[in-house]
């Protein structure tokens, strides 16, 4: 797939102008990679994913206006909502994620739900968990990977500790 040359943006083949910034794209130009963040001096955030609980329990609150609990993915950050009357906020830079794990009861797979664990250097929040998220598997991926983009725009590598 193309990269548009002005603002990276990635395009579909065959197009003439970025859909992203309007910039024309010159079909035989090679296909440029895109422009990391920090090179842009980006702090420009994008939602990458967004969720409820979706267990049975969990849409039969959300019909009457009780499911209080909200997930958020961004390209910088991830946040985790609760609370009706007082709210209480959690966020987890993606910087500071060191792994990833998905669990699955048999009943869980077979409604195609799942919880995520992420394990962070957070003191505040070293384990976050997204309880009974649809496609558990799915959003594992869009997280790992927004991980491994921020870290790699902020040149940060880390190294298992022996």
């Amino acid at each position: 797939m193309p990269y548009c040359t002005a603002c990276g943006a990635e395009n579909k083949q065959g197009i003439k102008f970025c859909g992203q910034c309007g910039a024309s794209i010159v079909a035989n130009a090679p296909a440029a990679a895109p422009r990391s963040r920090a090179a842009e001096g980006s702090s420009h955030e994008i939602v990458l994913w967004e969720g409820k609980p979706a267990g049975i329990s969990d849409r039969l609150k959300g019909l009457i206006g009780l499911n209080t609990t909200s997930y958020k993915i961004t390209s910088q950050r991830i946040m985790v909502k609760t609370g009706l009357i007082g709210k209480n906020v959690e966020e987890i830079e993606l910087l500071r994620v060191r792994d990833l794990s998905v669990a699955q009861s048999i009943m869980q797979r077979m409604l195609g739900i799942g919880t995520l664990t992420v394990f962070s250097d957070d003191t505040s929040a070293p384990q976050l968990l997204f309880k009974k998220i649809r496609d558990a598997q799915t959003v594992k991926d869009v997280l790992r990977k927004a991980v491994r983009d921020e870290k790699i725009a902020n040149n940060i590598s880390y190294r298992e500790q022996i």
